[in-house]
């Protein structure tokens, strides 16, 4: 398999979903330096060299709304199909809910013509393909992509959970944020012993990362958005 491949299109989707250090050190150390200390890692562990620059990437993470938080990672010019020109990362601070989508490289099955394809990965591993475009015809901006990403990762986000959660209920856990005494109400619905998760407090934009132990959710890391 592509060690490129497997990165955009296996690790960074489950650290996505599945790792909230690695959404801390996008937000804190940087998108640029995270995703080359990343894919060179990757690349040293199978002990081939690493073919990428620190500057062959890039990004910049930005707020949606009042509870949606987006990443955009710049990739270096996909060599073949169907590595990525980019990836975006959605964060649902109201309910901790992620969305990890890419645009790639593609071509028509039936001309051969270069196309780009607006595509995402599913926590349950699933991709899914959302539309497509000759790449000659329009080039895909960052405003574009996040408009575009954003009205599918909002329905989506819709679908899940049809109710906003205004007050506490059985499906729901309540975090004092400690720096603005807020009262931070989120899912905790599918969330078990030993879970990682990341929480927004959208009064002081401090972002949290909680591990669930015995009935009780303990921050091992806190930072604040730049």
């Amino acid at each position: 398999m592509n060690i490129n491949y497997e990165f955009q299109h296996r690790l960074l989707p489950d650290w996505s979903y599945n790792a909230p250090k690695f959404f801390n050190d996008l937000v804190n150390e940087g998108e640029k330096q995270t995703l080359y200390k990343a894919i060179k890692s990757v690349y040293d562990n199978r002990k081939v060299e690493c073919p990428y620059r620190e500057d062959d990437f890039s990004g910049f993470h930005t707020r949606l709304d009042v509870d949606t938080v987006a990443i955009v990672l710049r990739f270096p010019q996909p060599e073949e199909v169907p590595l990525c020109y980019c990836g975006l990362i959605f964060l649902d601070t109201n309910t901790n809910r992620i969305g990890y989508y890419t645009m790639e490289k593609g071509q028509d099955p039936i001309t051969g013509q270069d196309m780009q394809f607006l595509c995402g990965w599913g926590i349950d591993g699933q991709h899914q393909q959302y539309g497509s475009v000759y790449t000659e015809k329009m080039n895909f901006g960052d405003i574009f992509l996040i408009r575009f990403f954003y009205s599918v990762f909002r329905d989506l986000k819709n679908a899940r959970i049809p109710d906003q959660l205004k007050e506490e209920n059985e499906c729901t856990s309540v975090l004092q944020c400690p720096a603005c005494k807020n009262r931070i109400i989120f899912d905790a619905s599918k969330i078990e012993d030993g879970d990682a998760l990341i929480i927004f407090c959208p009064a002081c934009g401090r972002i949290y990362e909680l591990r669930y132990r015995n009935n009780e959710y303990l921050i091992e890391n806190k930072i604040q958005q730049k």
